[in-house]
Formats: C-alpha cells, sequence, structure tokens
C-alpha cells in the first residue's frame, strides 16, 4: 500500500507538471510516512548511494563528452568516416550511424548525442539533399546506441544498484551496441534500394582523401578503444577510465588547436549541471528503491505474474512491455531507478543475468526518448529542425520495428549480451 501510495503520488505530480525532482521526493515522503519511518531516511539513503565509488566515473565521462562538443572534436570523427564509407547506398545517412556508434564509446548519453552529432549531420544531409525530417528522425535512432555502446552513464547507476562490475556490463553492452547499429544501416540501405527514402548519390573520396581525414581523425577515433582497452584489461578501473577520457579529450583540443578557457568554461558548467541533475535522482530514486524494498514489492509482483504465467519466456515479454510504456510515461534515469528493484530481481529469478537484464532494461527505457508522451528526444529534435511533434514521432517511427527486432534478440539470444564478457572476463 505504501509503494502504490508513493507512485501513484508521484505520477500525479508529474502529470501537473511538478518537476520530476520535487515529484520523487514528495512520493517518497509519502511512502515513508505509509510506512512510519523517520524522514531522516531520505538524506542517510541519498548521502551513502551518491558517495559510491563508481558513481564517481558519471561526471567524468559526461565532462569529456562536452569537452568534445565544445572543442569541435565530434566534426573530426564525422569528416573521415563520411569520406570512408559514404560510397555506401544510403550515403550520408550511414555515416551518421558509424559515427553515432564512434561517439558513443566517448559520451554515454543518448540526448548529448542527438545535440551533439545533430548540429553537424542534420545540416550537413539536408545539403546533399536529404529530406530535413528524416535526417532529423536518423540522429534521434541512432542516439539509442549511446546508453548502449560503452562508457554508458546508466549502465553505471544500474551496476551500482544492481551490484553488478561496471566494467563487465560496458563490455556486454558492446556487441549489442554494434547489433543495433548494424541492423540501423541494414534499414537505411533497404530505404536507399527500394526508393523507399532519397538518398543522393555522394562523391567518392579519393584515397587521398581518405588518408588525410584519416590522419586528422584518427587520434580522436581511438579515444574509446584507449578507455576500453584499459578497463578489459584491469589496468584502470572504470572511473580512472573517466579521467583518461577528459585528459585525451583536453589532448585533443590542443592537438587540433581548438582549447580555449571559455569553451572550457562552458563544458564543465554544461557538466556540472547535468551531473548535479543525475546524482539527486539517484539519490532520490535510491530511498524510493528502499520504500520499495521495505514494502516487499518485488515479491509481491513476482508472486502475481507467477499466477499469470510460469513461462520464462512469457515474463520477459511483459517485462519488455512494462519497461516501454514506463520510458514512454518518465524520463529514461526515474524510470530506471523506480524499475530496478520491481522488475530486477524478478527477471534474475526467471534465468536472465544480472548483465543482460541491464541491457535489455537501458535499451527498453532509451527507446523510450523516441515516443510521446514524455520523449525527451522527440522535444530536442524539435528544437533542433523546427518541426512539430506530431510530424517528429511519425518520422522516427520508421524507425521502431528496427529498435524492437534488437530488443528481441538481445532478450532472447543471451550470447548477444554475455559472450564477451565470459570471454574477457573468465570466472
Amino acid at each position: 500500500m505504501a509503494s502504490l501510495l508513493m507512485l501513484a503520488v508521484f505520477l500525479i505530480l508529474t502529470c501537473s507538471k511538478v518537476p520530476i525532482c520535487a515529484a520523487m521526493g514528495f512520493g517518497v515522503i509519502i511512502g515513508l510516512l505509509q510506512l512510519h519511518l523517520p524522514i531522516a531516511t531520505i538524506p542517510r539513503y541519498m548521502l551513502a548511494e551518491v558517495r559510491s565509488i563508481p558513481l564517481l566515473a558519471v561526471p567524468f565521462f559526461i565532462l569529456a563528452a562536452n569537452v568534445l562538443e565544445e572543442m569541435n572534436i565530434i566534426r573530426r570523427i564525422y569528416d573521415f568516416i563520411n569520406h570512408l564509407i559514404s560510397r555506401i547506398p544510403g550515403g550520408l545517412a550511414q555515416v551518421t550511424i558509424v559515427t553515432e556508434m564512434v561517439l558513443s564509446g566517448i559520451t554515454g548519453a543518448a540526448l548529448s548525442d542527438i545535440a551533439g552529432l545533430g548540429y553537424i549531420t542534420i545540416k550537413a544531409m539536408e545539403r546533399a539533399g536529404y529530406r530535413r525530417n528524416f535526417a532529423a528522425a536518423l540522429v534521434g535512432a541512432a542516439s539509442i546506441l549511446g546508453p548502449i555502446i560503452p562508457p554508458s552513464i546508466m549502465f553505471i547507476v544500474y551496476a551500482v544498484l544492481m551490484d553488478v562490475s561496471i566494467a563487465k556490463l560496458f563490455i556486454a553492452g558492446l556487441v549489442p551496441g554494434l547489433a543495433i547499429g548494424g541492423l540501423l544501416m541494414l534499414t537505411v540501405f533497404i530505404f536507399a534500394k527500394t526508393g523507399r527514402e532519397k538518398c543522393p548519390p555522394t562523391r567518392y573520396s579519393t584515397l587521398r582523401e581518405i588518408a588525410r581525414s584519416g590522419f586528422i581523425g584518427a587520434p580522436a577515433i581511438v579515444t574509446p578503444v584507449i578507455i576500453l582497452y584499459g578497463m578489459t584489461g584491469g589496468s584502470i578501473t572504470p572511473t580512472e577510465g573517466g579521467v583518461v577520457a577528459i585528459v585525451y579529450s583536453l589532448f585533443l583540443s590542443l592537438l587540433y588547436r581548438e582549447f580555449t578557457f571559455d569553451r572550457l568554461y562552458k563544458a564543465f558548467a554544461k557538466a556540472i549541471r547535468i551531473t548535479a541533475l543525475i546524482m539527486y535522482l539517484t539519490g532520490i530514486g535510491c530511498a524510493m528503491g528502499f520504500v520499495l524494498t521495505t514494502d516487499m514489492v518485488a515479491e509481491k509482483f513476482t508472486i502475481q505474474m507467477l499466477s499469470l504465467t510460469k513461462e520464462a519466456w512469457l515474463i520477459f515479454m511483459m517485462i519488455n512491455l512494462i519497461l516501454l510504456v514506463l520510458g514512454c510515461l518518465l524520463e529514461t534515469l526515474p524510470a530506471m531507478l523506480i524499475s530496478i528493484p520491481v522488475l530486477g530481481p524478478m527477471a534474475v529469478k526467471f534465468g536472465m543475468d544480472p548483465l543482460q537484464f541491464g541491457v535489455v532494461l537501458v535499451l527498453n527505457l532509451t527507446i523510450g526518448i523516441l515516443t510521446p508522451p514524455v520523449g525527451l528526444g522527440l522535444y530536442t529534435l524539435c528544437a533542433m529542425t523546427g518541426m512539430k511533434l506530431e510530424t517528429a514521432v511519425k518520422e522516427t517511427a520508421v524507425f521502431l520495428p528496427t529498435l524492437v527486432i534488437c530488443l528481441l534478440l538481445i532478450t532472447y539470444i543471451p550470447a548477444l549480451s554475455l559472450w564477451l564478457p565470459n570471454l574477457l572476463f573468465p570466472k
């Protein structure tokens, strides 16, 4: 009853346009009062979780991403990939997807990728003859890769809450991320070949142009390789990987002669704002998870699900549906903080590895940024391009079947998430 009342207050306040931070806080207070627990439980749990060492990686990776964006380093990555693969059917659309796959290995967040990559690619695709709305929808769909391909901010928060290895979870997202990127490229290829979408041919780059852009862009492109190699080799922790990402990003800004203190200030200011929000939501989300755990919601929910079916594949399907709906109604981080204490134990009970569930959870909720009514990704695209919300929904909807197919493959083929972690981190 306490959990139900807590969630009801939270949802009512959210729908009433109360800031989500305040809505979660009021909901937790009501839940604690129903359980006859002291309000002091809130700061105790918030401080305990936020002071977690693994969460130190979050501000570091956020700052690294903002440095890359402010110092115009993303453009170097885009230019090289453009010269390298633009001759594939789909041209610049394929370039956008591959650039996002590389960028995801640095930033770890979907919305920042939409803003950073979209600013470059949407204009470039429009100049080349692509429809502006299609270009924007493609950037939105490709941004789903941000929280899947490591390093991922959402993976870090999940690993802390579920007590799993951050390094293993990062590696678990690598193959699924590449698979999603590959299927998105296949979708664009089919659109181009069938005439479903006009994809103008691009000029073939000469070997000299490819070599020149490769020489310029190579230092930026190897950034995710350096981070992942250090973590999988055991030489650095994920938190230290975040520090390495910052130092290397600053090195690149000096190498490309893009460094200014004004840009650095903007990168720090943006990173501080984003970090403060994430840390607060994580802390209050942990207090909310405490109420859910104390009220034994996971156990009660499992019993209810078992009364419907004992088939694991059906349970996993229902979990996916619940998460997709949550992703539509809530922002990704609050939705994750609410769903982990309830759905995490149940998924593990029915045989899903915690690493696999982490990938499934994050993908489900990230798809929500492209679906109304919350759909922050849609609103970001509308703000960037000036198109109406209903147009953004219609344009991005063509990529949703591809994303759902990827979700089902990751859900029912555990090897996609577990093969590489088991190979690199043998028990």
